[in-house]
Parts: C-alpha cells; sequence; structure tokens
C-alpha cells in the first residue's frame, strides 16, 4: 500500500518543497490540460458530426452504408445493429470514406470550409485525427490506472496512451481495433475501439496482409498508411464473417455515460428537421426511454 500524501507533507519528489507548492501543481495542471482537451475534442466532433449530416452528403450516407456493411444489411435495417457499430460506421464515413463528388473525405471537406469555426485547440485535435487510420493494435503493456503501450501490428510502430476507466480489463496480449488519435504526447482513440476475439486474432492479420498484397498490386510501393486509409472498411467485412461465430467482441468507448447529464440531439438523415434528446455521451444510435430510435434512416424517417 502506497501512504497517500498530504498537500502539506514534503513533496516525493525530493525538492524540499511542500507537496502543494510542488507536484500537486504539476498534476493539477496536467489533468486540467486532459479536461479541457476532452472537452475540445466532444465539441468538435459534435460540429463534424452535425456537418456530415448536410443534405448534401445524403447520397454518400448510403453509398458509404452500403460499403461499409459489404450489403449485408439494407439502410432499412439499420435498428437491427448495436448503436457501437452505428458509431464505428459513423467514424469511419466522417474520416475515411471519399464523397462521390468530389473524392473528398467529409472530416477534409469541413476543415476547409468550416475551419474559422473552430478554437485552436479543436483544430489542432480535428488535424489529428485527420491524421489517424484505423488499425490493429496489440497490447504490449499494462500499467493499471497510468497507462498502456499498444504495438501497431501492421505499421510496426508502438505507442502509449492512459490507463482510464473506459480501457478498464484490458490486459497484455489482446488485440484492438480502432482509431489512435496522436496530438504531440497525448494519445487516445477516436470514437470506438474493438477488441478482436482471439479466436480469429490470427485469421484476422492474415486476411488483412493478403487485401494489402492485393492493393499493392494496382497501387505500386503503396504504404500501409495508405492502404488503412483506402481500405479500412475491410475489417468491418472481416468481422461480418466470424459474427454468430463468436461471442460479442467487447466494446471500449473514450467515456462513460455517467459523464454528463445534459441533453443534446442527434439526427443521422442528412437535411432532417426531426430531432430526438438523448444524453449527451451516449452514443449515435442509442435509443433512449422507450422512444422512436435517434438514429434516422435516409428515405425513411425523413
Amino acid at each position: 500500500m502506497v501512504a497517500k500524501v498530504g498537500r502539506n507533507d514534503p513533496c516525493p519528489c525530493g525538492s524540499g518543497k511542500k507537496y502543494k507548492y510542488c507536484c500537486l501543481r504539476k498534476e493539477t495542471a496536467t489533468k486540467s490540460e486532459a479536461l479541457g482537451r476532452e472537452r475540445a475534442w466532444d465539441t468538435m466532433m459534435d460540429k463534424l458530426f452535425d456537418f456530415s449530416r448536410e443534405e448534401r452528403f445524403r447520397l454518400d450516407l448510403e453509398s458509404a452504408f452500403d460499403l461499409f456493411w459489404n450489403r449485408s444489411y439494407t439502410a432499412e435495417e439499420i435498428d437491427s445493429l448495436a448503436p457501437m457499430q452505428v458509431m464505428s460506421f459513423l467514424d469511419w464515413h466522417i474520416h475515411d470514406y471519399r464523397t462521390s463528388t468530389d473524392s473528398q473525405r467529409i472530416a477534409d471537406i469541413f476543415l476547409q470550409e468550416r475551419a474559422s469555426t473552430l478554437s485552436e485547440q479543436e483544430l489542432e485535435l480535428l488535424e489529428a485525427a485527420k491524421d489517424a487510420v484505423l488499425s490493429a493494435y496489440e497490447v504490449t503493456e499494462v500499467e493499471e490506472w497510468k497507462r498502456i503501450g499498444v504495438r501497431d501490428i501492421f505499421q510496426e510502430v508502438e505507442y502509449e496512451l492512459p490507463h482510464t476507466s473506459t480501457l478498464e480489463g484490458i490486459t497484455t496480449g489482446q488485440l484492438l481495433l480502432g482509431r489512435l488519435v496522436a496530438l504531440g504526447d497525448a494519445r487516445r482513440f477516436s470514437w470506438i475501439a474493438w477488441l478482436v476475439p482471439p479466436e480469429v486474432e490470427d485469421d484476422l492479420k492474415e486476411y488483412i496482409q493478403d487485401m494489402y498484397a492485393k492493393y499493392q498490386e494496382d497501387h505500386y510501393q503503396a504504404s500501409w498508411k495508405e492502404f488503412l486509409r483506402e481500405r479500412s472498411y475491410l475489417f468491418n467485412h472481416f468481422m461480418l464473417k466470424v459474427q454468430g461465430k463468436l461471442p460479442s467482441a467487447k466494446v471500449f468507448v473514450p467515456h462513460k455515460n455517467d459523464q454528463e447529464a445534459e441533453a443534446r440531439p442527434t439526427v443521422l438523415t442528412p437535411g432532417s428537421d426531426k430531432i430526438e434528446e438523448r444524453p449527451a455521451v451516449l452514443v449515435p444510435g442509442q435509443e433512449g426511454g422507450g422512444g422512436p430510435s435517434v438514429v434516422l434512416v435516409p428515405g425513411r424517417d425523413d
């Protein structure tokens, strides 16, 4: 057991100062900075999500839905999807899908047109999210409530990120699918991270490596990052193949539902004026209060 340091006790760092005048200030500043960054992330993603709902993206939303789900579901069947599945789709749709009109990503268009509406911190976070790609990360180290180490198994890059309550239960050796966003020394998964069932880890690696080899046949010397940017929906195609054969995958989300009490609207359908209220931290598609689903389907719920 580690004794709790009192505010007026000598600082454990050995500076000779009281704890409240030394490391406590640094720790408080670090926590405050992290909290401010999380708030900026939430507000930035709110603006980006609202932007993606504009009428001009209606057809792209439908096409993206078909591509991501490999036509395993129709838009009318969206209510059969778990909220976390919808959340995963929206993250990919905004960051990776190329629009039919100009082959740009929604996040890029948003940055070009709405940069002036973002704070400096929101702008930095958007740039970091735009640069991140969906990949598979092996957990290499876990230091409870301090940090975890992960390794991108395809790009062979290692990262550290805070071990928080949202990653509680994660263990060394597990494999996560997620979009790891890096802002300076800060790391976080974007909207969601899926735990790959250990029974199919090797199959997933082999499948993605085979798809990368085929991609290189048409894109000479393409990097892993380029492939992951252009073909990240293949992760979902693989999981669709194995669904029903394995237990439901565990999901890690960036925040818990009890962090905010404020309500805000969410509508998936571009151009729709119909709004349902939901707790601010519930994922897109979360139903509440026995009312209608907050995921509105293009052409069905207009």
